[in-house]
């Protein structure tokens, strides 16, 4: 089970987060489930609105329906297997599968105290150590695109939950949602998109018509808001900065807690399912929010059945964004695999969606101490491909994730243990805000293509910014026909996201 402690920390201490790989097997699926008498199910009807009498017909079958998904004709229920199947013999139903379950594409966290320096100021005094912002040319944009011009844009950020009280984020957001199965409020304002977990889905003890039972104890994700900085943490307001300061957020809750034992181990962890994504989705298109960013994702088999429901229903709520005009971006993975197949991964892996794998530099800002003048800046083409990071046909652009830099031999620092690294191999990963508790907010350093994806997020609001009126397939064109070539179309996509070239 994960435990992270956090209570001897300074209240702005900066974390450390490394760069193995931890997540359940069941990345998309809980294995867990199928134990139940009744499990969690995606009705997908023929019809790609919802039928009038969907919920009746559910309900007559013997199911329990928990999301109603109108623009995309889909519904996800408890049933047994009895009333999934004649769920699936209805001749208004294309498919019944299981409801799936979608990780953070996250590393092992290893939070440690570092120095501190003091309460947050208008000094934004770690912006030196955020090397990917100016990698991708974003001060180059702040000249160019003012921050009122940047407010007319909205970046909604799907994810874990946003820390709006944090001192670089509590005026950039301007709306709390949570599409989560659990939903409770929290923090100082009570709002429901707050990264606060009490509640969790038991697996181990599943009741369906009790879903969301009490933890033992609280659960603070810091995900949400770390990737929130990187879009838009404010000037001024804490002590980092993001991508694109002016831009608004629209803070989504669609993770819940979950709990379960898989091969004799037991979890403790976030998850999200199908039903509060598309939900989330289906909401910001409806309010026009000009971006979404996933930093989230799973894996589907294009051959296995089972599978089908999931991705009619991906495919039509990412066509429903498309043609509201809500631009998307989502994480590519950190499996370091190979994409192309019959395994796809969800969802950036679908072609209304901007894929983003994620860099990192071979420029030695490991070298203690950091920053001097030599090592301030990632040098153009000394980008390399992160180690964790996927890659593939799919992926569109690129943008810097994270990685620990390169030793003598070419190889990242990641592949030894921390005790072998150089002291200052941390600066190669990514600084931007995280949560503590409701008091402590705080920075750190994530690596991940969770990181990467917020940064092009943050430069297709800017375009939207400036340009209002044009469509999805437009800012995707435009980013692509911006982007900094480094290399391999597989590995890097139409190259590293350029936030001075995408806004001139």
């Amino acid at each position: 089970m994960r435990r992270i402690g956090y209570a001897f920390l300074a209240s702005l201490a900066l974390g450390l987060f490394a760069c193995q790989q931890q997540a359940p097997s069941g990345t998309t699926s809980l294995s867990v489930q199928s134990a139940s008498p009744q499990g969690r199910y995606l009705v997908v009807f023929r019809s790609e609105t919802l039928p009038s009498n969907a919920q009746a017909l559910a309900q007559g079958a013997g199911a329990r329906v928990l999301k109603i998904l109108e623009p995309i004709g889909a519904l996800t229920v408890v049933a047994d297997r009895a009333a999934v199947s004649r769920l699936a013999r209805n001749p208004q139903v294309l498919a019944v599968g299981p409801e799936r379950y979608y990780s953070l594409p996250k590393t092992e966290r290893i939070l440690f105290q570092e120095e501190t320096y003091g309460a947050p100021s208008a000094a934004d005094n770690l912006y030196k150590y955020q090397w990917d912002i100016r990698r991708i040319g974003a001060p180059k944009a702040w000249e160019r695109v003012p921050l009122e011009v940047q407010a007319r844009a909205t970046v909604a950020v799907l994810d874990t939950g946003v820390m709006d009280n944090h001192p670089d984020l509590v005026s950039q957001i301007v709306d709390f949602q949570a599409t989560n199965y659990c939903y409770e409020t929290a923090g100082p304002n009570n709002t429901p998109s707050y990264p606060k977990y009490t509640l969790w889905i038991d697996f181990d003890h599943f009741d369906p018509d009790n879903l969301c039972t009490p933890a033992p104890t609280v659960l603070y994700e810091a995900h949400g808001t770390h990737v929130s900085g990187s879009v838009a943490a404010a000037f001024g307001g804490g002590r980092v900065v993001g991508v694109a300061p002016g831009l608004r957020l629209a803070a989504y809750k669609v993770f819940d807690r979950i709990h379960f034992t898989e091969g004799g181990k037991e979890y403790d962890d976030v998850g999200a399912f199908d039903g509060p994504i598309f939900a989330a989705i289906i909401d910001t298109a409806k309010k026009g929010y000009d971006v979404i960013n996933m930093s989230l994702g799973g894996t589907l088999d294009t051959r296995n059945k089972d599978d089908v429901a999931a991705m009619v229903a991906w495919d039509r709520v990412m066509k429903y964004a498309n043609r509201m005009g809500t631009v998307i971006v989502a994480s590519a993975g950190n499996s370091a695999q190979n994409a192309n197949g019959y395994v796809v991964h969800i969802p950036s892996d679908l072609p209304t969606v901007i894929s983003i794998s994620a860099t990192g530099t071979a420029t030695p800002l490991w070298q203690y101490p950091y920053p001097t003048n030599e090592t301030l800046y990632a040098v153009p083409g000394q980008d390399v491909l992160a180690f964790y990071s996927n890659y593939g046909a799919a992926v569109d652009l690129s943008a810097p994730g994270g990685d620990c830099g390169l030793d003598e031999n070419g190889l990242s620092w990641c592949y030894r243990p921390s005790d072998q690294r150089p002291p200052g191999w941390r600066y190669h990963l990514i600084l931007s805000t995280i949560i503590i508790n409701e008091n402590l907010p705080a920075y750190a350093w994530y690596a991940g293509t969770s990181m990467a994806s917020p940064h092009v997020a943050a430069v297709a609001g800017l375009v939207k910014a400036l340009h209002k009126d044009w469509t999805p397939g437009e800012v995707r064109a435009h980013l692509k026909a911006t982007a900094e070539d480094i290399g391999s179309r597989q590995l890097f996509g139409h190259g590293l996201v350029d936030a001075d070239r995408a806004t001139r």
